[in-house]
């Protein structure tokens, strides 16, 4: 028998599931313990994965991290491009809500803090994930100048800035028992939201919202 052809069928075969595995294993340690307690010897055994694998394929606990981040985010869409500044940035704001208040939520809010804990070894990184709200945004505002829906001095930064905002600290300052009444309304609040950005910038009224009375006895 040949020993070159023996040897070729040993060895693991490879784990389809590895990396699905790992990265939510990942999100759901990263939002219960944060950077600083995260370990890469607990996640191994929550993933049923060797040690050794995780650091062959990512490296640090950082790379891993971000990777999740940045894998979570890939079904977004790249671009939001409904004919319309005030669309766009509705759909760009749904968009942003339901992360923050998805399943993992809270892993999103954690690392951009701890980015400015960790810059040196968790802010360049993170990035990353920044980019695809930083172009999506950036696009939406530039349309919308070169259709004169807004002045040509507009900054992409400032209304993005205000509409990612307030629905951050919106969702960070709602309690906890409240935050199903948030899901429910979430359509309706996004809507408030950038009508609210866009009269700031004289593009149009704001619209009511029925839930303002209990939204402000939450803010801080």
């Amino acid at each position: 028998m040949s020993t070159t052809s023996a040897g070729s069928g040993r060895g693991r075969p490879p784990d389809p599931d590895l990396q699905a595995r790992v990265f939510a294993a990942t999100l759901d340690l990263y939002a219960e313990v944060g950077w600083a307690r995260f370990s890469l010897d607990v996640l191994a055994r929550r993933a049923r994965v060797g040690k050794a694998a995780l650091y062959s394929r990512w490296g640090s606990k950082e790379k891993l991290i971000v990777d999740a981040l940045a894998h979570r985010g890939e079904s977004k869409p790249a671009v939001v491009d409904t004919g319309s500044l005030r669309s766009d940035l509705v759909a760009m704001a749904r968009l942003i809500l339901e992360d923050l208040l998805g399943h993992d939520g809270l892993v999103v809010l954690r690392a951009q803090v701890e980015a400015k804990v960790y810059p040196d070894l968790f802010g360049r990184e993170m990035e990353r994930v920044n980019r695809w709200r930083a172009a999506v945004g950036r696009s939406i505002v530039l349309r919308a100048i070169d259709r004169g829906e807004l002045p040509r001095a507009t900054s992409p930064a400032l209304i993005l800035d205000a509409v990612a905002g307030i629905l951050t600290n919106h969702v960070l300052s709602t309690p906890a028992d409240r935050l199903v009444d948030l899901v429910s309304t979430s359509d309706a609040y996004t809507e408030h939201i950038v009508d609210f950005v866009l009269a700031a910038v004289h593009c149009g009224p704001v619209s009511p919202h029925p839930h303002d009375a209990a939204a402000e006895s939450t803010v801080l």
